[in-house]
């Protein structure tokens, strides 16, 4: 079934007006995401499913929002023991269990069984505590549990809760092949750029679209990114906790030194992208990374609607506006 074109463009911008809702929630969404999974790059994941399932979740008739923050810990902290129920360590009974009525309460005691003896459920009871200062009774709404399993889960938690790992299996990206498209990107020569793609790639501008296939990436994102930017953007390779990943320099006016606005991440096949992912509009994780890196960075908000990237989208529609007058003026 095809959706109709108004429909989506209604979705988007109720999806839009979302994210504005939300945005004074994410620095402390980005926190406690980073805090249980002790990545910077799993952390934002966490928080693009979190917002992703919640944004569903309001069309819910029985749903009511009383407490948005705990809201959204709920989420993370649910989709968190989800994805270490599906782990290999869990128990054979518990991965084919499923979510049909007659075994709810077997699923309900699979939970608490969680909680007592997994560290994913105390490293979450212990954050949210610690760190963000919830009660005990808050705690045991956002974790779907009682007070005294979130009292044992704090005892317990605070005295073997490791600190967090930053590694990561992710599939690896050669540096000749970044080189590859950092020369092609600062020779801003599409062709080249384009050709470094899998026919199947994906590139994804996080929080704001997907593009699925070379051609879509390339006329889209790249393409945007090549031609349509301001600021002379200049790609570099880096190296962030032994990862190769892609940082662009813009130069904003002549006055200032140019900044870090983006960091660029890549999964490879077979010699070739097969993922390109921009953390343009993810001001936490853009901040953590190319501080680390110890370079300068601007970040530009959370969507469309940041005054950064407004900027930078009227200055792309001015430039490709003088770029057609230019092309008219020639023929």
């Amino acid at each position: 079934m095809e959706l109709p074109q108004d429909f989506a463009q209604e979705v988007q911008q109720v999806w839009q007006r979302f994210l504005q809702r939300t945005e004074p929630l994410r620095l402390d969404l980005h926190r406690y995401c980073r805090a249980l999974t002790g990545s910077v790059w799993d952390a934002e994941d966490l928080v693009q499913d979190t917002l992703l399932r919640a944004f569903a979740k309001l069309g819910e008739i029985s749903l009511r929002v009383d407490n948005p923050k705990a809201y959204l810990f709920r989420i993370a902290s649910n989709l968190w023991v989800d994805h270490f129920r599906r782990a290999e360590w869990v128990t054979p009974e518990e991965r084919t269990m499923t979510s049909i009525p007659e075994q709810s309460m077997e699923i309900r005691d699979a939970a608490k069984q969680l909680l007592q003896r997994l560290s994913p459920q105390e490293r979450a009871a212990v954050v949210l505590k610690d760190v963000f200062d919830f009660r005990l009774e808050e705690i045991a709404t956002i974790l779907q549990t009682t007070v005294g399993a979130i009292k044992a889960a704090l005892h317990g938690g605070r005295e073997k809760l490791a600190a967090p790992s930053d590694t990561r299996a992710v599939a690896p990206v050669s540096v000749a092949l970044l080189d590859q498209f950092v020369e092609a990107f600062n020779a801003r020569d599409l062709a080249r750029v384009t050709v470094l793609l899998r026919a199947d790639a994906i590139g994804e501008i996080v929080s704001m679209g997907v593009w699925y296939g070379q051609s879509a990436v390339r006329d889209s994102a790249l393409y945007y990114s090549l031609f349509l930017e301001q600021g002379e953007p200049r790609a570099e390779r880096r190296t962030f906790l032994g990862e190769p990943i892609v940082v662009i320099w813009y130069a904003l006016d002549d006055r200032n030194a140019p900044v870090v606005r983006n960091v660029l991440r890549f999964e490879e096949l077979e010699g070739q992208v097969a993922r390109l992912r921009s953390f343009v509009l993810c001001p936490e994780t853009l901040t953590e990374i190319v501080g680390t890196l110890g370079l300068p960075v601007k970040t530009n908000g959370y969507g469309p609607w940041a005054p950064a990237f407004l900027e930078m989208q009227k200055r792309a529609e001015f430039a490709q506006w003088k770029a057609q007058r230019a092309n008219t003026a020639r023929q």
